[in-house]
């Protein structure tokens, strides 16, 4: 029987995190079976069929649970929900937790590549790459450094996005390495057009606005 694996999705760069996650539960790879409550978020709530309930959604998979947020951390809640992640991981006698990021770069590619990075030595994982080195910011690398202490084995899944808005190729690319780990199978295609259409909206939204005649007395206000 296939251990338990912990994964969480909180917001990146280019949404990424949480694309994949919304989009893993609307395919129905994953339920949402319950919230964790945290102190320091108590002044937020999401709505489902008319409820309200606690932003930190926990979602079932097969042998694997997605822990994830609608809406941005805030510092101080970070001490509180790493505590209770680490608590769901020994409870459901976990053997890692994955924890899903984006890796910034400047333009917006036709396929992301994805690198890992870990708190043990994770040798190869299937269309990911070992990223060498670098640096990264906000949630995981705090939740590395308890991982560490507590011996806890945590790998951090980081796919190119420009950031620019949800990126469903990153969020694609992020679901497809997560395929092998948790032997699952999901058609990401729906995600991939979706995502472009939006792009091609913007991008011809864009263009019209700077091919828009000026008049003179606007003209005039530029010289």
């Amino acid at each position: 029987m296939e251990k338990m694996k912990i994964v969480t999705a909180f917001q990146t760069a280019g949404y990424i995190s949480i694309l994949a996650a919304r989009y893993l539960e609307e395919k129905g790879i994953v339920k949402d079976i319950g919230g964790i409550d945290i102190d320091e978020l108590a002044q937020f709530a999401i709505i489902k069929d008319g409820e309200l309930l606690s932003p930190i959604r926990i979602l079932e998979g097969k042998d694997f649970i997605i822990i994830t947020s609608q809406i941005p951390l805030p510092l101080k809640a970070i001490n509180e929900l790493t505590d209770k992640i680490i608590q769901i991981y020994k409870e459901k006698k976990a053997d890692k937790i994955i924890a899903l990021d984006g890796l910034a770069i400047d333009e917006a590619k036709d396929r992301s590549e994805v690198y890992f990075a870990s708190t043990y030595n994770e040798k190869e994982i299937k269309n990911c790459k070992k990223l060498s080195e670098g640096a990264i910011m906000g949630f995981n690398p705090y939740f590395a450094h308890k991982a560490r202490k507590m011996k806890i084995p945590l790998m951090v899944l980081m796919a190119e996005t420009h950031a620019e808005i949800p990126d469903g190729i990153a969020a694609a690319a992020l679901i497809s390495v997560l395929e092998s780990i948790l032997d699952i199978h999901v058609d990401t295609s729906e995600l991939i057009s979706e995502y472009k259409k939006t792009l091609g909206q913007i991008n011809n939204l864009l263009k019209r606005v700077s091919q828009a005649p000026k008049n003179q007395e606007e003209q005039n206000m530029y010289v």
